[in-house]
């Protein structure tokens, strides 16, 4: 059974619980999360995902949750990089809807990214192609601000929007005549175009419990758009998320 949502919530957890770190004052963390997701982008069911979590800055080198990456500041709150991210796939027994599809196989996505920071503010732009065959570009926008920064306490307001192209939207949201076929013609054949794929918004919350110890908890909520969201294989547009995890930054 494959978790196509856990790299996105183990992503975010991880960033707000180890946040990044000046070249002069590198940290490493570990713990554990579990995340709350559907079991895959559309479904009407839910599950819980325990996971490690591992996160290393030193400034220019970064691991945080499923992504990994070296970054380089330009200037003026901005840096630029590259990244490389693992995603799960999805199994077409993750749900009845899904019978007579294909499996969708784990890849790992390599690319590029820009990060913007200015005071509270936070803004970055990524875009990753799978090195599976077919399995195409995905890009990502997302913008946060810290509502709350104390010395025990940060809340963080994010918001953002994943865009893919045609290979993207066919293999996560297109049905083949032959996959129509197999599913015994209750799945028409679909093919999405590139675009924007969905919406989403959070709230995160860390609390250091002491120097070395922290929890943090996310919420949000998603919705596809487009042709994702007029998709076959999609059960529900609207979806929540979240998780919760503790970490022991050394």
């Amino acid at each position: 059974m494959r978790y196509l949502h856990a790299a996105a919530a183990l992503t975010i957890g991880a960033a707000m619980v180890i946040p990044s770190r000046s070249a002069q004052s590198a940290e490493t963390s570990l713990g554990a999360q579990v995340n709350v997701m559907p079991k895959y982008d559309g479904a009407a069911s839910y599950r819980a995902l325990p996971l490690p979590l591992f996160a290393y800055d030193n400034g220019l080198f970064f691991v945080s949750g499923l992504s990994a990456g070296i970054r380089y500041p330009i200037g003026a709150g901005i840096s630029t990089g590259l990244i490389a991210q693992f995603d799960f796939g999805r199994d077409a027994d993750d749900s009845s809807r899904l019978a007579g599809t294909n499996d969708i196989s784990n890849t790992a996505r390599i690319g590029a990214f820009v990060d913007w920071r200015r005071g509270k503010w936070h803004a970055s732009l990524n875009a990753l192609q799978a090195t599976h065959s077919g399995y195409g570009l995905k890009v990502r926008l997302a913008g946060s601000y810290a509502a709350l920064a104390t010395p025990k306490n940060t809340v963080h307001l994010a918001v953002g929007a994943t865009f893919g192209n045609g290979d993207y939207m066919n293999t996560y949201f297109g049905v083949t005549e032959q996959e129509s076929l197999a599913s015994q013609s209750r799945l028409a054949g679909y093919s999405p175009s590139g675009g924007i794929k969905g919406v989403d918004a959070s709230v995160t919350w860390t609390h250091q419990i002491n120097p070395h110890w922290s929890t943090a908890a996310v919420l949000g909520v998603s919705s596809l758009v487009g042709d994702a969201a007029d998709s076959p294989v999609v059960e529900h547009k609207a979806a929540i998320f979240g998780s919760l995890g503790l970490a022991y930054r050394f």
